[in-house]
């Protein structure tokens, strides 16, 4: 429907009820003590790597794919960095790495259609192998997403999800979110202990940081890459930004784990034949 008024012509669309899971979990994010890190990451190396590895094999690999298994494996070599905290007297640490990446879908019909983050789970990523991780990402592109459902994964019928994201914020917390986040085991299980998001990758050629925010004690959110350098050696530098919980671990552990990661990442691990 377009209008008319004093500010101008506008059209009004319908506020998708599913929209509520994005904002159901920055609102209980902002209750987490995270700390951004803003890293600067040379990818000369692992770009060149994943196209000579395409190029190999005959097989695709995503640049995200690839950053998943840097971070799972750092995580696993330094895993307080995903523990959580179980009440206030114990943290819970894990030693599986399961890794949530936010994959962005479309939901609607062509009048009123969007995309939406959605969360699909990479389990033990820290195992697994570099084709392995983007053949599940590359999955969750596809899979079909029922209208009224904010998941890829079928946790729950489409029905009963586009009912419960019509309740009031009050009551969806009451009903569900309280009850998921009193429980480590149950967070690991439902959405992983590492979120990875590649955003900021929608804007190549500009080294531009995301500060995420998460219901994960670690978050990593790749930015752009950006040339650097000169035309006989060019560059290729990534905006990475890690956060912690800091509830959950100090900056001395993070800093080694940060080292252990753009060591991985500068490195090209996993793409060496």
């Amino acid at each position: 429907m377009r209008t008319s008024a004093e500010a101008g012509p506008c059209h009004v669309v319908p506020f998708r009820p599913e929209r509520n899971a994005t904002l159901d979990t920055l609102r209980w994010s902002r209750k987490r003590l995270h700390i951004p890190t803003l890293l600067e990451v040379d990818v000369t190396r692992a770009r060149r790597d994943i196209r000579e590895y395409r190029r190999r094999t005959g097989n695709n690999l995503s640049f995200t794919a690839w950053v998943v298994g840097c971070v799972a494996r750092a995580a696993a070599e330094h895993p307080r960095v995903h523990a959580l905290r179980r009440g206030r007297k114990q943290l819970v640490v894990f030693e599986e790495v399961d890794v949530a990446v936010l994959v962005e879908r479309t939901i609607g019909d062509d009048r009123d259609r969007e995309t939406l983050p959605m969360p699909v789970v990479i389990r033990r990523a820290d195992r697994k192998q570099l084709a392995d991780i983007h053949e599940e990402i590359r999955r969750s592109r596809e899979v079909q997403v029922a209208s009224g459902s904010s998941s890829i994964e079928g946790a729950a019928p489409a029905w009963l999800q586009a009912l419960f994201f019509r309740l009031p914020a009050w009551l969806r917390d009451l009903l569900f979110w309280r009850w998921l986040l009193r429980n480590p085991t149950r967070i690991k299980r439902t959405m992983g202990t590492v979120v990875v998001t590649s955003a900021g990758m929608t804007t190549p050629g500009i080294l531009a940081w995301g500060i995420p925010l998460s219901l994960h004690p670690l978050a990593v959110a790749v930015g752009g890459i950006a040339q650097r350098g000169t035309d006989a050696q060019p560059q290729e530098i990534l905006a990475l930004t890690v956060a912690f919980d800091h509830a959950v671990i100090d900056g001395a552990p993070v800093g080694r784990f940060i080292h252990r990661l753009h060591e991985l990442m500068i490195s090209g691990d996993g793409l060496a034949p």
